[in-house]
């Protein structure tokens, strides 16, 4: 893997090579005796580094699944290194089995020199040589860890109030910063601007230590009226701002989000940023700026620059104005420099900007009445790590994502003053303005563009993003060699994972299975496997799908003609999940241990989660289908916004802000009553408060319950889930009930589910599994007890791609389902498994090995020449076999489908597999 490349800075920047990073695939290899993984209660768990272990000491969180019945919910743990070495610990629940054990934990580990690796144990931890320590004071919340002390405000537009060192303030009169203009750019009137601060409106204190200390602020941008900060009375998006402080770090954790609820023709988002404010007090020539790259490169100039002059101040000033420190004082300089150095100029504002994910530049000005030297630095990728201060101490700032989600910036003014500022722009005001609105006015349709738009809904009313910062309070300019440390941990942030038998053996999100390579057939299909990872890593760096809204999701359909994916065809283009395409990345990597599956697997989880998911609104708690753009999809469903594929992210990484915004799908509930699922497909009715699908509707809602279920033991939940299975098992059809793919009746109130007597056995149940549905039924099988639910899920498992006179035999006629072979192969075997039917089990294997969508795709083949601006490499397909209709070639959803289908036949069938 290149220095350069997207994913897996941290294990490259440390020294390991591409083929460290094979080895990940291949740790884990098992044959079909040892395909069980761990099983039992672990004696202990053996942590590992994503990528290799950081070059600096990092504070980590993680999450541990443990086998049902095996931890009680109050258990303690303890963290040791590999030598044995106590390592400060702290521990919550996430999750809890249906006997009230522990699922999940979640755990927080101190900031320290590195170990390759840790032991994770019960028992009592290690207390912190200095815990993290909350209090409350009037109007404000205080955080400290014995190096850095934070004041966070309860109210008001400020909402930091001070970051310091040793007693020494940093940072203060921290800001959320947001600039709107009542136009796009390119108009040609010109634009009105305003300026707005984020306004605190609730505090919580969410952790308080000894290791990990967590504090949540709410509230929402109101404009600014001249000196007055927020006092507008208008309030727009609504955001909260997680910070974090944890034993024996030095710097602070930021986590931004907000939900969008402006007006998309009149709030054009120019500038969201965090900005604060940092005291400079060294002379001029000692204070100094520093910017790093992602390949470890640093950008690094003083206030006052000493070097290049037309005399020489002498080496030793030169040598310590480049490094960073101290220079001996002008008495020492050469008597020209020393006479003359202060008619120098004063370099007072600097800015890096990231304009695209192939493109940063570094610019530079001595005031606002003088023009930008724009010409100061350049480079392709910037980590996004800055540094502001003297050789006393200063403020080291970073945005994670920075080029992955451009255009953002840092910029920095008045570093020649008393007081400095240093901005955070996640969206940089450098670039154009936001423009939310839909990419055309009109609709495009199903039968040509795939596009299903409705007037109204292609709106970014609800959806979210966040954005991940970190603030250090450093004692002195960082060395070149530390700021490429703190860049590559702010471009990829350290991450603690298990060994994939760990993870399998806990027996956590469904079936699936460890690599098999025990034959040349399995063989074949682990490489497909690997291939199509390293295929979308690969698009996403060539096609360049990054950007503050875009990055994280992928394309949905590619179009040969012209060597391009359908960026521009209704329905063909951003992929929004379609298939389970996350939930693809996630098993590949919880059965490999790969981190280019996990960081291409975040980023589609927090895409997914924020950008594809209304949060509020009209939709809320609703996805939108596959579009153009990425709201844009007429189709509000729930299993876009669905929390099974979800769940992976949130119990690897204990995110707090994704726990939020997988809990607020649980308003898809009540949504649907107002946006009914086939509102379109079908009259409307009377018989039920509003009409859904069993699959993949109700499945969806099925994941969100036993979520929230399973997060905090409430019942309430689970009964929902029993509700619906013991209505569906009542009805006479089963699975195979309704028209229009499944329609039922559906009481958001009781979670009752009606049978409409309408449709059985006649319309094309495809889409009912297609979104992990088999996934989301075998998981909550294992938790709750409801044979006959059970049964009827079998009867359709045994009989969906079964022959016509096995049909007739069960139910006296013949039906076609129009199933998908791939798609529904596990459920087959499943039912083959159920029985103890070798013959099922076969023709699950059988259905997925004979479907053209199903098979691996061949190498890709680079095109170049006059066919394209650029090379790029596609994969080859043969139209004539493409199954599923579409006038072209390849598919996020057959790639989604096809991996999903080996994970799972190998879990429920691996004797008969090939």
């Amino acid at each position: 893997m290149p220095l350069d490349s997207p994913f897996g800075r941290r294990g490259f920047l440390a020294g390991a090579g591409a083929a460290a990073a094979v080895t990940f695939l291949g740790n884990e290899v098992v044959t079909p005796a040892s395909a069980a993984g761990e099983t039992g209660k672990p004696e202990r768990t053996e942590l590992h580094w994503l990528e290799g272990a950081p070059a600096a000491p990092a504070a980590v969180t993680w999450g541990v699944p443990w086998p049902r019945g095996t931890v009680s919910s109050d258990a303690s743990f303890t963290l040791a290194g590999k030598n044995g070495e106590p390592v400060p610990l702290q521990s919550w629940p996430l999750a809890y089995w249906p006997d009230g054990t522990l699922k999940w934990s979640g755990h927080a580990m101190a900031a320290r020199a590195p170990a390759d690796s840790y032991y994770l144990t019960e028992g009592e931890p290690a207390a912190p040589e200095n815990a993290v320590g909350v209090s409350e004071e009037s109007g404000e919340i205080r955080m400290s860890n014995g190096i850095v002390e934070v004041r966070l405000a309860r109210g008001g537009a400020e909402v930091i109030g001070s970051v310091g060192r040793d007693g020494r303030a940093t940072a203060n009169a921290g800001r959320l910063v947001l600039l709107t203009q009542d136009q796009p750019d390119g108009e040609d009137a010109e634009p009105r601007r305003f300026e707005w601060s984020g306004v605190v409106e609730n505090a919580e204190i969410e952790q308080r230590g000894p290791v990990r200390a967590v504090v949540k602020l709410s509230g929402r941008y109101k404009q600014d009226r001249g000196n007055r900060r927020g006092a507008g009375g208008r309030g727009i998006l609504p955001w909260t701002l997680r910070v974090y402080l944890s034993a024996g770090d030095e710097s602070m954790r930021i986590v931004h989000n907000f939900v969008w609820d402006a007006e998309v023709d009149e709030d054009h988002v120019r500038g969201l940023g965090l900005r604060m404010s940092v005291p400079m007090s060294d002379e001029a020539h000692n204070r100094h700026i520093r910017f790093g790259t992602d390949s470890g490169g640093v950008w690094g100039e003083p206030v006052r620059v000493l070097t290049g002059l037309r005399r020489d101040p002498g080496e030793k000033v030169r040598h310590a104005q480049y490094a960073g420190t101290r220079t001996p004082a002008p008495e020492e300089w050469s008597e020209e420099v020393r006479e003359g150095y202060q008619e120098l100029a004063l370099w007072n504002d600097f800015a890096l900007f990231q304009e695209s994910s192939e493109h940063f530049s570094v610019r530079k000005r001595t005031s606002t009445s003088a023009s930008w030297l724009k010409n100061a630095g350049r480079g392709r990728r910037a980590a996004g790590f800055g540094y502001l201060g003297g050789v006393s101490g200063g403020l080291g700032a970073g945005l994670q994502d920075f080029w992955r989600r451009f255009p953002r910036s840092l910029d920095i003014s008045g570093a020649a003053t008393d007081s400095a500022t240093v901005t955070l722009w996640s969206y940089s005001p450098h670039a154009e303005a936001m423009d939310l609105r839909h990419y055309d006015t009109e609709a495009h349709g199903l039968g040509l563009a795939y596009e299903d738009v409705q007037e109204g809904f292609s709106t970014p009313e609800g959806v979210s993003r966040s954005t991940e910062m970190r603030l250090w309070a450093l004692p002195s300019t960082p060395t070149r060699k530390r700021v490429a440390e703190l860049s590559a941990e702010v471009d990829a942030p350290a991450q603690l994972v298990a060994k994939p038998s760990r993870y399998h053996g806990a027996g956590v999100f469904g079936r699936w299975s460890l690599p098999d390579r025990s034959t040349s057939g399995r063989a074949e299909l682990e490489r497909s496997v690997e291939r199509d990872i390293e295929f979308y890593k690969g698009q996403i760096d060539q096609r360049e799908w990054y950007g503050f809204w875009d990055y994280g999701d992928v394309m949905h359909t590619y179009d040969s003609d012209r060597h391009e994916w359908r960026y521009d065809v209704g329905g063909y283009a951003w992929d929004n999940g379609e298939l389970g395409t996350d939930a693809m990345l996630w098993y590949v990597f919880l059965r490999s241990g790969d981190p280019t599956a996990f960081r291409l697997a975040r980023a589609m989880t927090q895409h997914l989660s924020e950008v594809d998911t209304h949060h509020s609104g009209r939709f809320a708690g609703l996805g939108a289908r596959h579009n153009v753009s990425h709201w844009g999809g007429g189709a509000k469903e729930a299993r876009v916004s669905e929390s099974f594929t979800k769940r992976f992210c949130y119990y690897l990484t204990a995110d707090e802000t994704l726990g939020d915004l997988m809990r607020s799908s649980l308003k898809a509930d009540e949504t649907m009553m107002r946006v009914p699922p086939l509102r379109n497909a079908l009259p409307p009715q009377d018989e039920a408060p509003t009409r859904l699908r069993i699959g993949p509707d109700w499945y969806a809602l099925v994941s969100n319950w036993m979520t929230e279920w399973e997060r905090t033991g409430d019942t309430r939940w689970r009964d929902r889930i029993v509700t619906g299975m013991r209505d569906i098992a009542g009805f006479p059809a089963g699975l195979f009930t309704g028209e229009a793919g499944g329609a039922v009746g559906f009481d958001p109130e009781s979670a009752h589910l009606t049978d409409l007597g309408k449709g059985d056995y006649e319309s094309s149940y495809n889409l009912s599994m297609a979104f992990c549905g088999e996934q989301i039924l075998w998981e909550t099988l294992e938790l709750v007890d409801v044979p006959e639910f059970r049964r009827t899920f079998l009867d359709f498992a045994r009989y969906a791609q079964a022959p016509a006179e096995e049909k007739i035999d069960r139910f006296g006629f013949d039906f076609d389902p129009g199933l998908f072979g791939t798609i529904y192969s596990r459920v087959t075997a499943w039912a083959g498994e159920e029985l103890d039917d070798p013959k099922l089990r076969r023709r699950g294997w059988e259905k997925f090995t004979s479907d053209p969508n199903g098979r691996p795709w061949p190498d890709p083949v680079r095109v170049d020449g006059t066919a394209v601006a650029t090379p790029v490499d596609e994969i080859p397909v043969d139209r004539s076999s493409n199954q599923s209709g579409d006038f072209a070639t390849c598919g996020t959803n057959d790639a989604a489908q096809r991996t999903l289908a080996i994970v799972s036949l190998l879990a429920i069938a691996p004797d008969e597999a090939p």
